[in-house]
């Protein structure tokens, strides 16, 4: 696994981030998928481990590292005590070659521990900026999330506002329908009941004029009943008085023919 995995997980967080589209009327925030920028950080995350053990596999095979340079070493001094055999006394060969299998071993040994000491410092470098860039990038998605949320707020309270405008400009207007209906109401119910009044006017003074031309005819009936009755009388008095004379006439008559 290369060590520019990290950096290509960084990179990748990276070029999301370039992506993301900028908040309305902002220049310096942007809207983010809590859901991606959690995968891309949970990716980081997994990768981390993988490079420490890397790292860690390096030096477990320190002591690998160090018995093929002791069986290195052992190889040359083979090599160089055969070879010095057929040229120099077996005293020699053998100080020669333990001293350039101590100068071999002491170089591998060196080296085993200059690698295994830069492979610790490179394993811990890479794991506190690994850290530092996740954690940066944590805490960048949070403000971001809370912005998000800061911004969603603010816009709900805009909207409630407006919202609120708005029914109270539809209530002042329905007021004002309302208002103008009922004084148009009361204008016609006003014109109307003029009218009305007017017209109880006429129809009282009608009653009141019929009343007085039925108390006239009442009156003149009265009157000619009374004049019918002593019409009436007076004939019968005549009558009676016509009776009377002619029975006393009758009276004379018998009279005189006595």
């Amino acid at each position: 696994m290369s060590s520019n995995l990290i950096e290509r997980k960084i990179d990748e967080i990276e070029d999301y981030l370039q992506t993301c589209k900028y908040k309305p009327l902002s220049k310096d925030f942007i809207l983010v998928n809590r859901e991606r920028i959690d995968i891309l950080v949970e990716e980081l995350r997994d990768v981390i481990p993988d490079e420490v053990q890397r790292y860690q596999d390096v030096l477990d095979r320190k002591d690998e590292i160090y018995a093929e340079a002791k069986e290195r070493a052992a190889d040359l001094i083979q090599k160089a005590t055969e070879k010095m055999n057929q040229q120099i006394s077996e005293e020699e060969v053998t100080r020669q070659a333990y001293d350039q299998a101590r100068q071999i071993v002491s170089a591998a040994d060196q080296q085993a521990q200059d690698v295994t000491d830069k492979a610790r410092q490179q394993a811990q470098e890479i794991i506190q900026a690994a850290q530092m860039q996740a954690a940066e990038v944590t805490r960048n998605a949070q403000i971001q999330a809370a912005q998000i949320v800061d911004g969603a707020s603010q816009q709900v309270s805009d909207y409630n506002t407006r919202a609120q405008s708005y029914l109270e400009d539809m209530l002042a207007h329905l007021e004002s329908i309302v208002q103008s209906a009922i004084t148009g109401t009361n204008n016609t119910y006003q014109g109307y009941l003029a009218d009305m009044n007017s017209y109880l006017t006429t129809v009282q003074s009608d009653r009141q004029a019929l009343a007085a031309q039925r108390a006239q005819a009442a009156a003149a009936a009265q009157q000619q009943a009374f004049m019918q009755q002593q019409a009436a009388a007076q004939q019968a008095a005549m009558q009676q008085q016509m009776q009377e004379q002619g029975a006393f006439d009758d009276q004379e008559e018998n009279a005189e023919n006595d």
